[in-house]
């Protein structure tokens, strides 16, 4: 999921650390890119093979109670997923004009919370915000503003103007390198265990290689999943490590 948010086809990386920005390809990119996160800030499906659990709190599970560390590997791991954590549960004040219904507030909410609102918008058409309509209706009633329900749902491209045109944009390097980190720190915590697992098939004229599966993994999703997640290790993630610069992360 990271690989597909955090790669050059999305984005560009300029500057040198500790003053590195991104860009985005453009405003469509920044828009899916919001969208697929969304999904990575969301809980698993409950008809799925795992009990319903949001991929960040799985991260701080895995984080906890790693099973694969080897000579403290998983260190940039849990300081990456802890960092990005409390940066999405940290609430902000912003100087809101929704114009549609002639109000303007200091909203004060989490960044996770504008961003899977923001992601949501661009994601569903007009006719299916109802539900995102209901929690701006919520926001602004704790800002003792009573609006109804159709009220929010004109307001919600209002919302997105400021939050994802705005706001999320002027993140968006932040957010980019925290899920750069993370990858990163999932990268240096596994490669312990690719070494171990890794094996060329002997004189196999193709070249071909298998891993050695760890003891209890025996039915054949979880060694499939093992697999895709060895190989997704093999080599580096797509963007080096980089530092955004301050002036990127004085607001919002």
């Amino acid at each position: 999921m990271i690989n597909d948010m955090v790669n050059y086809v999305m984005l560009s990386l300029s500057g040198s650390d500790p003053d590195s920005k991104v860009t985005f390809k453009s405003d469509v990119h920044l828009r899916l890119f919001n969208i697929m996160l969304v999904d990575f800030l969301s809980t698993t499906a409950r008809k799925g093979p795992i009990r319903p659990i949001s991929y960040m709190s799985a991260l701080q599970t895995i984080a906890e109670k790693p099973n694969f560390d080897e000579g403290n590997s998983v260190q940039a791991f849990q300081s990456a997923v802890a960092a990005f954590a409390e940066w999405l549960d940290t609430e902000v004040t912003v100087d809101t004009y929704l114009p549609s219904i002639d109000t303007e507030a200091n909203l004060k909410l989490s960044r996770g919370t504008f961003i899977k609102m923001c992601g949501n918008i661009s994601k569903h058409n007009f006719l299916r915000s109802v539900t995102v309509a209901e929690q701006l209706q919520k926001i602004l009633q704790r800002h003792s503003i009573q609006v109804s329900v159709e009220d929010a749902l004109l307001a919600l491209e209002d919302f997105r103007t400021k939050f994802h045109g705005d706001v999320i944009a002027y993140h968006g390097s932040t957010i980019a390198q925290f899920l750069n980190d993370v990858r990163w720190g999932i990268y240096e915590y596994l490669r312990p265990e690719f070494r171990r697992s890794y094996t060329r098939i002997p004189d196999d004229p193709r070249g071909r290689y298998e891993y050695r599966f760890p003891l209890g993994i025996t039915a054949k999703f979880p060694r499939d999943c093992y697999w895709n997640l060895m190989n997704d290790v093999r080599g580096q993630p797509f963007l080096r490590r980089f530092e955004t610069t301050r002036f990127l992360k004085m607001h919002y």
